[in-house]
């Protein structure tokens, strides 16, 4: 009986401790290093975008279509806005985010360091339309696809006009966005 509970404990008896027949091995832990490349990546869209004026902020959606390298012929879809936009001021600071899609996947950014700004003092109308150039930075904060994993810093650069401050409008617009983008190899 001693033998017996000796055993069962693993004690003194050669090949107790061991592991019986009827248990799998553990299974290992494997490390997969995902490599990375960068790319150089450009784009450029057309479309139109839909401004929404308050009284003291602007809100925007732009849609469009154009072509991208490693994106390929796609798409482009933004929102965004200021709370700071005043009449008075030629640069409002952006906030809002973008999808790129093409066949292969899509990356969206979002703002990190971009403006409005206009040249113009007088109000916009239609006969004088105030242009609207947008710039600075973006993040790439995701991927689909074959973009899954993706990062980079893009600078973008778009334009419209605005014929007026208050209520909305569509306008069209250009916009082209440029940096790198580390994909997976």
């Amino acid at each position: 009986a001693l033998l017996v509970v000796a055993g069962a404990m693993g004690v003194g008896v050669p090949g107790a401790g061991a592991m019986s027949a009827h248990h799998a091995p553990a299974a290992s832990a494997v490390s997969h290093a995902v490599t990375m490349k960068k790319l150089a990546f450009t784009s450029s869209y057309t479309g139109n975008v839909k401004i929404l004026f308050g009284a003291s902020s602007v809100s925007g959606t732009m849609s469009g279509t154009g072509k991208g390298t490693t994106l390929g012929q796609g798409t482009v879809t933004a929102s965004g806005g200021t709370t700071s936009f005043s009449t008075s001021s030629a640069t409002d600071p952006l906030s809002g985010n973008a999808v790129l899609k093409g066949p292969g996947g899509s990356i969206t950014v979002k703002t990190v360091r971009v403006y409005a700004s206009t040249t113009s003092s007088a109000a916009p109308t239609a006969a004088t339309p105030d242009p609207v150039v947008v710039s600075g930075t973006v993040k790439v904060v995701k991927g689909t696809g074959k973009f899954v994993g993706a990062s980079g810093t893009l600078t973008v650069h778009a334009s419209f006009t605005v014929n007026a401050v208050t209520g909305s409008e569509t306008q069209k617009f250009i916009a082209t966005l440029k940096g790198s983008l580390s994909v997976k190899a």
